[in-house]
């Protein structure tokens, strides 16, 4: 069984290293690459059964990483490492794994135990989460809760701090659809509507804003590649969507 670990810190590469090849019986080369970019090259060229990707990388992040790797070897095993336990980087994993694929999500506070295992459970054919993120899955899987892409796409561009005209114009769209979607949104945040209450205390862009930074729906790597698609859109062209 081939191992392909990406991570740009020297440190967390020779960590894991060191803990796969104690505790890995089955294990075979261990291979190393420093950046995103690099972890796809490998990964096409030794096509590893089972791939570490640190979420923050040079070149590509962990989740596009992943994506292109998918791409053309949908059945490898992919765990990512993180530090982080935003939402934004659970919908993204979400988007790009297979539905009938396998993936981890270990948050690098994670102890040795609980890499191991979810190392085994990947390469076993299983999904392991980390339970510091469980209720951010929760909330992602709840309808009630989690964002449609139509939902979020408008969360994205009051973030950017477009006007409801320049969203239109933008996702091409009516400005009656995009204050629809943001009516959606400011429900799904629990923001009161306009006439909900006697004294308005917020702006609702702003507060969605805030409620979708807290919890981790919105980062700025997020918002740089959304606003860099938005306004390379050419006129007459599709829709950006999420």
């Amino acid at each position: 069984m081939t191992i392909l670990i990406a991570d740009d810190e020297d440190r967390d590469r020779n960590w894991l290293k060191d803990l796969l090849e104690k505790n890995i019986s089955d294990q075979g080369p261990v291979h190393e690459v420093s950046d995103g970019q690099a972890a796809v090259d490998a990964a096409v060229k030794i096509k590893p059964n089972l791939i570490f990707l640190d979420i923050k990388m040079p070149q590509l992040s962990g989740i596009k990483a992943a994506e292109a790797i998918l791409k053309q070897l949908p059945t490898s095993g992919v765990i990512i490492l993180s530090n982080f336990s935003d939402e934004v980087y659970v919908r993204q994993l979400w988007k790009v794994v297979p539905p009938d694929g396998v993936f981890g999500y270990v948050l690098k506070s994670a102890s040795n135990e609980q890499v191991i295992e979810a190392a085994k459970a990947v390469i076993s054919g299983d999904c392991w989460i980390h339970p510091g993120i469980s209720r951010v899955i929760q909330r992602t899987q709840n309808r009630a809760t989690s964002l449609t892409a139509a939902e979020y796409e408008a969360l994205v561009c009051i973030a950017l701090g477009l006007t409801d005209s320049t969203i239109a114009r933008r996702l091409y769209l009516t400005e009656k659809a995009v204050q629809s979607r943001l009516k959606s949104l400011y429900s799904k945040l629990a923001i009161p509507g306009r006439g909900e209450q006697q004294d308005v205390e917020y702006n609702q862009r702003c507060r969605a804003v805030h409620i979708s930074y807290r919890r981790g729906l919105l980062n700025q790597s997020e918002l740089d590649d959304w606003e860099s698609k938005l306004f390379e859109t050419k006129p007459g062209g599709a829709g950006v969507s999420s």
